[in-house]
């Protein structure tokens, strides 16, 4: 099967434009320019969209975004009259989305993250039309672990995951066959964009002769921007050229809500106004062509978009060593362990040398460069065909 001229039907949780919502658009685009194919979205949280979001999806040629019923799709391994309701409603909305979508004849749905890959399973089942879909893990993402989940997780025709800890996660939670598990990095979604940078600086009241470090990562609790800026309050004590900035969605949740406003208060309160800006609803070409210095530090990270934004715009990158980061910052010295002397270490060697700073961004944008959108669907053809293949053999 190839995606020539295909029907295509993307599923994504949020309209809100996070790593994975830009991956998904991203594949729109090209499947529509290069592959002829007609592109439709299906929300699976709410049909609130960001302007960030719409943009984006406009520019990628998604025909029409769709939301079509509440969320919910959840049956427990429990004998109870609330268990029964659970699987009725599932059920409703499993027929409610099918009702929906089977006028757009889909021939391949492309979920993102673990909820969407969820429903693509039934709804290969249930509209005709579908010939393929599978299970996309991406990063840190939520396993709700009931019985509609393992029946999906177990019998999915294979699993994706962006980097090898996706694949761990879900191997720990479900016995699947070797053969189905498939490692798939990420592309790089976004083009270089060069813009006057005096003039940004500017915009952004930052000094036109100061270095900007900066960390692009929605406001959320495993990202760790209390930990960059605990360490950018003690580099400021040995270099007063410095500036940070800090770019995320603060309105995706309550929680990030939250966070944006205790890091507001925290950097207030500690007298860092002019020297920190936490910023939301800009767009990211923006901050990339300020920033000398990309940090990327974290919990956990699939194949992470902001590290490979940076590398595409010729950074320098500290980043926490998981294994996405490390597949593609490789041999890098500036892999680190979250702890607050690595990342002072490292920071304040690059902010030091702008040879270092130049030669890090140099190598880095010569290794981001297979990581490329043509590449990736080519990859994702193969694995389609291998599954189908293998689905051919088993059954």
């Amino acid at each position: 099967m190839e995606f020539s001229e295909k029907n295509i039907l993307l599923i994504i949780h949020a309209g809100s434009l996070g790593g994975a919502e830009r991956q998904g658009l991203g594949i729109s685009k090209i499947l529509t320019e290069k592959y002829n194919c007609k592109v439709n979205l299906l929300l699976t949280s709410s049909g609130d969209t960001t302007k960030e979001f719409e943009d984006f999806a406009k520019e990628c040629h998604i025909i029409n975004t769709l939301y079509l019923d509440n969320p919910y799709l959840l049956f427990k391994k429990e004998l109870t009259l609330i268990n029964i309701k659970r699987l009725f409603k599932s059920i409703s909305y499993l027929f409610n989305l099918k009702k929906g979508l089977k006028p757009y004849k889909p021939d391949i749905i492309i979920p993102f993250l673990n909820f969407p890959s969820k429903v693509a399973f039934y709804l290969y089942w249930l509209i005709p039309s579908v010939k393929f879909t599978f299970w996309h893990q991406l990063g840190l993402d939520v396993l709700s672990l009931d019985v509609l989940e393992s029946i999906a997780a177990k019998n999915t025709s294979c699993v994706v995951a962006n980097a090898s800890n996706g694949l761990e996660m879900f191997k720990n939670l479900y016995i699947i066959e070797p053969q189905k598990l498939n490692i798939l990095p990420q592309y790089i979604s976004i083009s270089h964009h060069p813009l006057d940078k005096e003039k940004l600086k500017l915009k952004f009241k930052i000094p036109k002769n100061s270095l900007v470090i900066g960390m692009i990562a929605h406001y959320r609790p495993e990202k760790y921007h209390e930990l960059l800026l605990n360490v950018f309050e003690k580099l400021i004590e040995k270099h007063d050229n410095i500036n940070l900035v800090f770019l995320g969605n603060k309105n995706n949740t309550v929680t990030t809500q939250k966070k944006y406003q205790y890091l507001s208060a925290k950097i207030v309160n500690n007298n860092m106004s002019s020297k920190v800006l936490l910023l939301s609803g800009f767009k990211v070409e923006e901050v990339l062509n300020i920033l000398d210095i990309g940090v990327l530090v974290s919990r956990i990270e699939g194949m992470p978009n902001a590290v490979m934004e940076y590398m595409l715009y010729g950074l320098p990158v500290v980043a926490s060593n998981h294994p996405g980061c490390v597949q593609l910052l490789s041999n890098s010295s500036f892999l680190i362990e979250n702890n607050e002397r690595e990342l002072f270490d490292s920071l304040d060697k690059l902010i030091m040398s702008e040879i270092l700073r130049i030669s890090e961004g140099r190598i880095n944008s010569e290794k981001i460069k297979v990581y490329d959108m043509d590449s990736y669907i080519t990859k994702l053809q193969v694995i389609m065909n291998k599954s189908l293949k293998l689905k051919r053999i088993l059954f």
